[in-house]
């Protein structure tokens, strides 16, 4: 269910809930204050009540207003809070693209946490929220990424570029300016990297662009 859906079911059921239960206190509560007359004209031995009682202003329950009221809006934040597809699809429901011979893969919940976190700690300062502080016209969004040569849309392909990363073009090495295990000695939170490590990372990008393609690449302005 898309997030947009999932906000129309949540008002349509508070709403419906709301109308019922409105009705229902509204049929109750019509019936309270003839009945509470009758009441107190019994007890006091008179067949009609004091014109300051009978006179008086229709009772009506506060409640009757709030109740409903608040029991709708309830159920309508229960419904967007705990609707599937408000937040984001589940992280193994998410699939990336691990190779460029169509193969795919998942990542696990932990894997996307030490991916995030390993990402922030060596790669943020220069491509925090996707972007590249370096060079704006080159980020990580899924459409740059694709447009290398060769293309890094894929996890194998950017665990390559970290091991040993090359210019857009693919023509030249540019270890020494970027970090990588290949220049481990020049960025030194690379080196106690593992592959693993580069996996995660690779991954954690290609999340974000199946998550968030909106926000990811557009750096400081989303973060």
């Amino acid at each position: 269910m898309s997030r947009a859906a999932a906000i129309m079911t949540a008002l349509l059921l508070g709403s419906l809930a709301l109308l019922g239960l409105q009705a229902a206190f509204v049929g109750h509560s019509s019936a309270g204050p003839a009945a509470l007359r009758q009441s107190i004209a019994r007890s006091a031995g008179q067949t009609e009540l004091p014109a300051s009682v009978s006179g008086s202003e229709e009772f009506t329950p506060s409640a009757s207003g709030a109740l409903p009221f608040l029991a709708g809006l309830c159920l309508g934040v229960l419904l967007f809070v705990t609707s599937p597809g408000v937040a984001r699809a589940d992280v193994e429901d998410t699939v990336i693209k691990a190779d460029d011979k169509g193969k795919t893969m998942t990542m696990t919940k932990e894997q996307l946490v030490r991916g995030k976190r390993l990402f922030n700690a060596a790669c943020a300062n220069c491509h925090v929220g996707g972007g590249t502080r370096t060079n704006q016209n080159v980020g990580l969004a899924l459409e740059e990424l694709k447009g290398a040569s060769p293309s890094r849309d894929n996890v194998e392909s950017i665990v390559n570029f970290l091991n040993s990363p090359m210019t857009y073009d693919g023509l030249y090495d540019i270890s020494e300016v970027h970090c990588s295990i290949k220049s481990a000695d020049l960025f030194p939170k690379m080196r106690s990297m593992k592959q693993q490590d580069l996996t995660d990372m690779s991954a954690y990008i290609l999340y974000q662009n199946a998550t968030i393609p909106e926000k990811w690449g557009g750096g400081k302005q989303y973060y």
